[in-house]
């Protein structure tokens, strides 16, 4: 299990707890009307069935937040409980409705105050069945009466009162499904706005992801990498030097020309991939257009800027590239500036352009620092 699936879990953990707390407050209610109708001698029972409502619901209560608290109702089909709870309700409403007398026909309103709590979790058939097991109940009482109670309650009130209840929890039941129903709904649109709601983030991803990176090859384009940086470079501390090296591969427009666009293709990827691999995580590399790229190396000097261009050089000229032949090796040109705080970034990306000329004019397959850089290194 995820950490998600632990905290969704969890949430709906609390959720049955607070459901089962309020719960809670039906039943101290019925412990303050069995307490009151004893009190104003309206309570046809002993003083132990008295107190046996308030034990039997304490003890079945104890139960339940057990199942909670341990975690063991997760086991269950409904970890909710749902209907055990509405059961165990109705019976020790029933009970209760024995020794109230004539307050009966007013408290049979308990039984769908017990059914609410199951409005949002029970099925319509099912909720259809805990009605009818109210009604059952009652219905029984109605036919112990005569056996357990010396002077029984008149028939026809006893049938008339089932008979009102039958209505009303009727009534209940069509309202909670309608209920249910539109909770059912209300879900399904969540979810599918949910299922928008990722497409859209995904299409805004792949969005955000074309305007920053150049497609061929996956790295930045021109404009984000100077985007960002511009923003490392605002962040340079003094004493800190960025490795700023512009590369262009050398006789590319032979490649293309001789051998077709496809290879060429592959040949920029190709050096996409050798760059990535030969340079640090936290170094820049981004494509400059056509077949020249550019690269910031972080913390880095002239000496350990070298040594990363050269690696890729090397590597590079030591390539094969299916479709060219045998013998023809792709190399590269590189020019190379030091970045200080302070420094504009277009001056320095020009410094190590006139650079780049520079390896150009020395033959190609080479790298050369700016001059400018030479003379701060000398001074």
């Amino acid at each position: 299990m995820t950490d998600t699936d632990t905290a969704t879990q969890a949430k709906f953990q609390r959720l049955r707890m607070q459901r089962f707390l309020m719960a809670q407050l039906n039943y101290a209610i019925t412990y303050i009307v069995i307490f009151t109708t004893w009190l104003f001698g309206e309570y046809h029972g002993t003083q132990i069935q008295a107190l046996s409502h308030i034990l039997l619901g304490l003890g079945t209560q104890a139960v339940f937040l057990w199942f909670l608290v341990s975690g063991w109702n997760l086991k269950f089909r409904d970890p909710s409980m749902t209907v055990a709870q509405i059961v165990v309700a109705t019976l020790l409403l029933t009970y209760m409705l024995v020794h109230v007398g004539e307050l009966r026909g007013s408290m049979t309103t308990v039984y769908a105050i017990i059914l609410l709590f199951g409005v949002f979790q029970l099925s319509r058939r099912a909720f259809a069945a805990c009605s009818g097991f109210a009604l059952a109940c009652f219905g029984s009482l109605i036919l112990l009466e005569p056996l357990l109670m010396a002077d029984p309650a008149p028939v026809n009130r006893m049938l008339l009162q089932w008979f009102l209840l039958a209505c009303f929890l009727a009534w209940v039941s069509i309202f909670c499904s309608y209920i249910r129903d539109l909770r059912e709904r209300l879900q399904m649109r969540h979810n599918t706005l949910q299922v928008h709601q990722e497409t859209l983030k995904g299409m805004m991803g792949q969005l955000e992801n074309l305007a920053t990176t150049d497609s061929l090859t996956g790295l930045l384009n021109r404009r984000s990498f100077y985007q960002e940086a511009q923003r490392r470079l605002t962040l340079l501390t003094p004493g800190k030097s960025f490795g700023l090296a512009v590369i262009d591969l050398d006789h590319f427009k032979q490649v293309n020309d001789n051998y077709g666009h496809d290879i060429g293709d592959k040949v920029l990827q190709s050096f996409a991939q050798i760059a990535r691999e030969s340079l640090r995580a936290e170094d820049l590399l981004g494509r400059f257009g056509g077949e020249e790229f550019i690269l910031l190396i972080h913390n880095a000097d002239a000496k350990l800027l070298n040594q990363c261009v050269e690696r890729i050089r090397q590597r590079f000229s030591q390539s094969r590239f299916a479709g060219l032949p045998e013998d023809y090796r792709c190399t590269l040109s590189a020019g190379l500036s030091l970045v200080v705080p302070g420094d504009k970034l277009e001056a320095r990306i020009r410094q190590a352009d006139q650079a780049l000329y520079a390896a150009k004019a020395a033959g190609r397959n080479c790298s050369q620092l700016s001059q400018t850089d030479h003379a701060s290194d000398r001074t």
